[in-house]
């Protein structure tokens, strides 16, 4: 399917030194449909990331699994960790910026429990407030990527000092991010917390417990995996991605992806256009 898109380029942002404790990437992405009418549909998997969706020149059109319809997104969405895999649909040419959070650091920045944006996605404004309509304002009036990166991490950047201050429960969570498996009882530790209270807290800054957001962690980074490889053992990549066996591999793509890792597979290998960029291996 891309390849009937003459031009799509993406660009990974330097984050600001000042931003790192807060924003874990920031992408720019351009497609450019030409003169021939497309529609791009592709998945959008379960993952542990909070994000910021800046959609310039478009309205993208969404719907979760077991939902007949799509609906509009909104010019700038605010996402948080998701276990409901949902289909993305573009129409026509865009360009957007995905800002990827560090884990907790939309708790951190918006001072609400992430259990009011778990599994979702909501219109910035409304979160927010008007004040998002000058960023989107600024952002629509750019020419260069230069300058949009420069007017994205300007807006954060003034809003730093009304963030939450990191505490050691911000590094834990980071820590389990990339380390699927450590033990509960290690992650609070590196928190400075009991187990009980680390719990409370996760669900305060994640919107899910602990144990979910690795297990949803570690689906992400299996999907990632497959998206970028055509020829792959199931029993390999189980191994790499740190699950217990290869049964425990497949229930997790059957509950988070609603389909087996070979049909996952079959879909990638036919054409597929990816919405959802592996912002690490960038």
């Amino acid at each position: 399917m891309s390849n009937l898109i003459p031009n799509i380029r993406t660009e990974q942002c330097t984050v600001h030194p000042a931003l790192r404790s807060l924003i874990r990437n920031i992408i720019i992405i351009e497609v450019d449909f030409g003169a021939v009418p497309l529609k791009l549909e592709s998945n959008f998997m379960p993952s542990p990331h909070q994000a910021m969706f800046i959609n310039l020149y478009t309205r993208f059109k969404s719907k979760k699994s077991g939902e007949n319809n799509f609906n509009s997104v909104t010019s700038c969405t605010l996402v948080g960790a998701q276990i409901t895999p949902f289909k993305l649909l573009a129409e026509e040419s865009h360009k957007a910026v995905s800002i990827i959070f560090q884990p907790g650091a939309l708790n951190r920045l918006l001072k609400i429990p992430m259990t009011e944006m778990f599994d979702n996605g909501y219109s910035a404004r409304e979160v927010i407030g008007r004040e998002i309509e000058e960023l989107l304002d600024k952002s629509h009036d750019t020419i260069s990527s230069g300058e949009l990166d420069n007017i994205v991490q300007s807006y954060f950047l003034r809003k730093l000092s009304r963030v939450n201050e990191q505490l050691p429960i911000d590094h834990a969570l980071q820590h389990l991010l990339i380390h699927h498996n450590a033990s509960l009882d290690k992650i609070a530790a590196m928190a400075c917390m009991s187990v009980r209270n680390f719990e409370r807290k996760c669900k305060e800054r994640l919107g899910m417990p602990a144990k979910m957001y690795a297990r949803i962690a570690r689906f992400h980074k299996a999907y990632t995996i497959i998206e970028s490889k055509p020829v792959i053992s199931w029993s390999r990549l189980a191994y790499e991605t740190g699950y217990y066996d290869q049964t425990h591999f497949i229930n997790d793509f059957k509950e988070f992806a609603r389909l087996t890792p070979a049909i996952v597979h079959k879909e990638l290998s036919d054409g597929h256009f990816r919405f959802q960029l592996d912002w690490d291996r960038m």
